[in-house]
């Protein structure tokens, strides 16, 4: 089992205040919606005595503030200020795992092999739900991003609070399998509300030498084709580059693909518990795997999602692909907003944003 590799997403609840879920299609983006949230660092790496790991202590000279940056798209939402609060608290190795984690059932909590994360909101009756983030109006169409700090004692009771047993009775947690703190993001738009739960990943020590903290995606650029040769899926005719700032063309009913930059897939240290011994021991994971998700305020995409990474036992025949086609509405519009989010294996976010114009066919 391995902690430290989880695909540790933003999950998004909407809470029943008026905000409408019936969405034509999981990438056409109308109503209020949480698309991401990139958190810089996304993986940290203290120094904390674990003498005694069920009281462990925290050196707060090597705890960075975090810098939070939700992407919140509100198409239909008029102009409005959106009110952003950041709540923290302990990962719940007993929720349910995140929705989409792709893990089957196993021994321990919230599932197997990929992740033992759960998706709770923070309970904000308990004492270990701590405001990061007073309540903070942000003008409409704004990405802000707020400077966040848990504080050597939250972390500590963090730690104290991820612990669980194995099948053997060995006590595992975030001091061994590192430790997912919770985020959870309140956005407000007057009748509407959503929450948002998002993790950054603390070791409690470095792993080994050679462990090197996650690096968030990064796209340097995405270019669109009319089509794809049905034989070897490579695009016809030529590449066109999306700049950004410039509306892009596409005419009103026709399908167009669209390709962004691959995004570095670092390989990474994480621990798993070995079967053997039952202990947490090191482990490297070659590439880590980046997932690719298409958004679009009108218009579908089709796949939702791509990756980097074919799934386990599927064989490549030619390069992996992960661009997307684009079904433009039947009728001239714009602007259309278009978004592609890249997630890694570690939390890390990015995302590339682009303005579309759907002319006359």
């Amino acid at each position: 089992m391995r902690r430290g590799g989880a695909r540790a997403c933003a999950v998004v609840l909407l809470i029943a205040t008026g905000a409408c879920t019936d969405f034509e299609d999981p990438t056409t983006v109308i109503d209020l919606r949480a698309l991401a949230v990139q958190v810089e660092p996304s993986e940290i790496v203290l120094s904390v005595d674990l003498t005694d790991p069920r009281n462990p202590m925290v050196d707060a000279s090597n705890n960075p503030p975090l810098a939070v940056t939700p992407l919140v798209a509100d198409p239909h939402g008029g102009g409005r200020d959106l009110t952003y609060t950041i709540l923290g608290c302990p990962n719940d190795p007993f929720a349910a795992a995140p929705p989409g984690a792709g893990q089957g059932g196993g021994a321990f909590p919230s599932g197997g092999a990929r992740t033992t994360v759960g998706s709770a909101l923070c309970d904000e009756a308990s004492p270990n739900t701590w405001t990061l983030m007073a309540a903070t109006t942000v003008a409409a169409g704004a990405t802000p991003t707020f400077m966040v700090q848990p504080t050597a004692e939250q972390l500590r009771a963090a730690f104290m609070a991820d612990l669980f047993p194995d099948q053997f009775g060995n006590i595992h947690g975030g001091f061994d399998l590192g430790m997912p703190f919770v985020l959870d993001l309140k956005i407000d738009a007057g009748n509407e509300s959503i929450r948002v739960i998002k993790r950054a990943l603390y070791w409690a020590l470095p792993i080994n030498a050679y462990q090197v903290p996650n690096q968030n995606p990064v796209m340097a650029s995405l270019v669109s084709y009319p089509d794809r040769d049905p034989a070897t899926l490579l695009p016809i005719p030529a590449m066109t580059t999306v700049e950004p700032g410039t509306p892009f063309e596409v005419k009103a009913g026709t399908k167009v693909w669209f390709e962004p930059t691959r995004a570095d897939t670092e390989p990474y240290w994480t621990t798993v518990i070995d079967a053997n011994t039952h202990q947490a021991v090191p482990f490297q994971v070659e590439k880590e795997t980046v997932r690719y998700r298409f958004f679009a305020t009108a218009g579908t995409f089709s796949p939702a999602q791509t990756s980097s990474e074919l799934v386990p036992g599927a064989v490549a025949i030619g390069p992996v692909h992960i661009e997307s086609q684009y079904s433009a509405p039947a009728a001239a519009t714009g602007p259309v907003t278009l978004w592609i989010v890249a997630r890694d294996d570690r939390g890390g976010e990015g995302w590339l944003e682009r303005q579309l114009v759907i002319t006359p066919p």
